[in-house]
């Protein structure tokens, strides 16, 4: 093989490998040697980094392992192994007060520099250890810990601390010994807060507020959940556990924690209370409801309404009614009404773009569908049209075929319906007026029509304007036959057919002379009867120059018309 080519083929080796495939990249043994020095290049872009868990488009630029850190009275020494995959800041323990010297990585003295108010290095790809010290005349309480860090491993005056006091700022406590502090008793609050978002599923949305002093320690919470609800999400700040009957253990330490969760139920229970045998975490919750009118009004009983305002209840649910839970009892949601009742619904707005294909056997066609308080659950599509792609709400939607009709069409699973679909037809003698086999409280229809394509006439519509047949006018019509009896008067009958053919085909086209024709006809009638002199040559003039006025109109349209 030539050798020129070489580069080329790294190229399309590496650089188009799969995402799913980086790891065989790496693996030298799968490319052929005159290749390996093209890896690097090839594949600058890959991104090797992992994922992070609440988004997987993003990654971390840099994964440190754990943290050692032993502290005495005169001073501390850290330790932490970190993995970069992007050039970036690393944080170091300390701050502004307590710095950090003697840094090196991999053995070699680096400089430390604050960024964004904290101590930090700057890594290029690759693996790295980094060590460094603390000087200080005594140990100071707290040290600022770097919130990338997971793992610590703490030691101070020789002593492992098996669980450092970590608050939520990110500073680490020294100064104390949270295993044996008894001048600060253990205190925990919890305070729960719910949102009840109705609809199939219907959700749960928790907020659990933590209140923590003394030790770090592991709770026992009890019950968070309700009975008979599925978990789907978790998001804390704290390690904590929920098994299968909604009960949590959670790791404290001293600080204020927030920890939100999500879970559902596929069908609408009835009544809301926890397991028996389950003691709950909070001797009352507040509760809020979301209710959707367009699916069915449900009335909350059991548990009395509460004045938000004089409540710490999260900001993005005031906007609810909010209830007070006794946990003890259980409390029950009355279905009122399902649907829609005897509510007559409004009819549907429909506005359709035709595209006529350029060769005139087919449409290409956008329709927009909008309608409020529906009782449609499946809107299928008329005979003869073929969807491409349909939108319900920005959202795609899977077109399926009807099992009774085979018609095409999609299911609808709102009151409210904002549609948006695409597809061909087939052009026939007979237009399907809304396009699909629903009918229509209002209904626009433009039709686009490629060059040189006009359309004559549309029969069964209420209104229709651009067609060639509803554009005359009683006067246009006047003028037509004035100007045709005119011509069979003086130049007879196959003259007046072919003026009456020419003007009426180039009235309504877009520049086309018009009264400049019958200026012409006047002064060519009058020179027949006018006998010779000054009058005749005065109406010879007029003549004359009625022509060139209509050359210089009728020249610029006979142009346009050809190209």
């Amino acid at each position: 093989m030539d050798k020129t080519f070489l580069p080329l083929l790294a190229v399309f080796t590496l650089a188009f490998t799969p995402a799913g495939a980086a790891p065989a990249v790496k693996t030298l043994k799968q490319i052929p040697s005159p290749l390996e020095s093209w890896q690097e290049w090839a594949t600058w872009d890959v991104n090797t980094a992992p994922p992070k868990y609440s988004n997987v488009n993003q990654a971390f630029n840099s994964w440190p392992a754990r943290l050692s850190l032993q502290a005495d009275a005169k001073g501390a020494q850290f330790d932490v192994a970190v993995e970069v995959f992007r050039d970036d800041w690393f944080t170091l323990p300390g701050g502004d007060k307590v710095w950090p010297t003697q840094v090196k990585v991999n053995g070699a003295m680096v400089p430390v520099i604050l960024h964004n108010q904290r101590p930090s290095l700057w890594l290029t790809p690759g693996k790295w250890r980094v060590t460094g010290a603390f000087q200080w005349a005594e140990i100071p309480q707290q040290i600022g810990m770097p919130r990338e860090i997971g793992m610590l491993a703490l030691t101070v005056d020789g002593k492992l601390v098996e669980f450092p006091a970590w608050d939520g700022d990110g500073k680490v406590w020294l100064r104390r010994d949270v295993t044996s502090d008894k001048a600060e008793k253990d205190f925990l609050s919890v305070k729960i807060y719910r949102l009840i978002d109705d609809g199939i599923p219907m959700w749960l949305h928790t907020e659990i507020e933590f209140v923590v002093s003394g030790k770090s320690r592991e709770e026992d919470l009890g019950g968070v959940l309700p009975e008979g609800w599925k978990l789907s999400a978790v998001s804390n700040s704290l390690p904590s556990f929920i098994d299968d009957a909604g009960r949590m253990k959670v790791q404290v330490r001293p600080g204020k924690w927030i920890i939100r969760m999500d879970a559902f139920q596929l069908n609408p229970p009835k009544e809301i209370a926890y397991a028996q045998g389950i003691h709950p975490a909070a001797p009352d919750e507040l509760i809020a409801f979301q209710a959707k009118p367009d699916f069915r009004l449900v009335e909350v009983t059991g548990i009395p309404v509460v004045d938000v305002s004089q409540t710490t209840f999260p900001n993005q649910w005031r906007n609810f009614p909010v209830y007070r839970w006794d946990t003890r009892a259980g409390f029950t949601l009355v279905e009122r009404q399902r649907g829609m009742g005897l509510q007559k619904p409004e009819g549907l707005n429909i506005t359709r773009k035709l595209w006529l294909d350029e060769n005139g056997r087919g449409y290409t066609f956008r329709d927009n569908i909008s309608g409020v308080r529906q009782d449609i659950w499946r809107l299928n599509a008329a005979a003869g049209q073929q969807l491409g792609a349909v939108r319900i709400d920005r959202q795609g939607q899977l077109v399926t075929l009807d099992p009774q009709t085979g018609a095409p069409g999609v299911e609808v699973r709102t009151h409210t319906l904002n549609l948006e679909a695409v597809g061909r037809m087939d052009r026939e003698k007979q237009l399907a007026a809304t396009g699909w086999q629903t009918d229509a409280a209002a209904l626009n229809i433009t039709l686009m029509l490629p060059p040189g394509w006009r359309l004559f006439a549309l029969f069964g519509a209420d209104n229709v304007t651009g067609d060639w047949l509803t554009a005359w006018s009683l006067l246009d019509l006047f003028l037509l036959l004035i100007f045709s009896l005119a011509v069979f008067r003086l130049w007879g009958f196959g003259a007046g057919i072919l003026a009456f053919i020419a003007y009426g085909l180039s009235y309504h086209e877009l520049d086309s002379p018009h009264y400049i024709w019958l200026a012409l006809l006047i002064p060519v009638a009058l020179l027949r009867v006018v006998p010779p002199g000054w009058g005749h040559c005065l109406i010879r003039t007029w003549k004359w120059l009625t022509i060139v006025v209509l050359l210089f109109e009728l020249l610029p349209f006979l142009v346009s018309q050809i190209t």
